[in-house]
């Protein structure tokens, strides 16, 4: 029998993936059954279970993509940090989750896992360690200010964590709103922290 290519495997993983998405958004993490996914993603038990033991698992991966997608989205918005500022930052990156909303209910899974993040906690641990990765990437950025003489007298941590809270509360609304009740957030945000 031929070997599986490594990029077969990382297709069908996707596609199981995203068909548990389709039906975490539909139905909820809990009311979603393992046989759910297998009928969405048109495969066997056993090729899901291949790549996904139990549920907790697809959900940890769906989320795990949440937030690899948001990190990326602000790594990319900070390596252009020193010439925008952290308004210009938050504000691109607010954008982009938009487009990411639009593509994949990239907020309305947010709200899913954040409620999930309270009973599981390998969820909750993957969630603060990525908080945690976000404000220390944009405490460099605050930092640059502070040395400029900007916002002196609180930690630069402590500053970026509350610059960063501002994403959970544009994603609730963006997931109850929709891109149009949200889109003049990011310009806010550009006049709430200028340059």
């Amino acid at each position: 029998m031929p070997r599986v290519s490594q990029q077969y495997k990382d297709d069908q993983r996707g596609e199981i993936l995203a068909a548990a998405r389709r039906c975490f958004l539909r139905d909820g993490f809990h009311r979603t059954s393992m046989q759910d996914v297998f009928t969405e993603a048109g495969k066997s038990a056993g090729a899901v279970y291949r790549y996904f033991p139990k549920k907790e698992d697809m959900i940890v991966a769906v989320a795990a993509q949440n937030l690899d997608d948001v990190t990326g989205v602000l790594r990319a918005a900070l390596a252009r940090g020193d010439e925008n500022g952290v308004g210009e930052v938050m504000a691109e990156l607010l954008e982009a989750v938009t487009g990411l909303h639009r593509d994949r209910e990239l907020a309305s899974m947010a709200v899913l896992v954040w409620s999930e993040a309270q009973r599981n906690p390998e969820l909750a641990e993957r969630l603060a360690a990525a908080s945690a990765e976000m404000s220390a990437e944009v405490a460099g950025l605050v930092r640059s200010r502070q040395e400029a003489g900007a916002w002196t007298g609180v930690p630069a941590e402590v500053l970026a964590q509350a610059i960063l809270a501002l994403l959970p509360g544009f994603l609730f609304n963006l997931a109850l709103s929709g891109p149009d009740g949200v889109a003049g957030f990011p310009d806010a945000v550009r006049t709430l922290l200028p340059r």
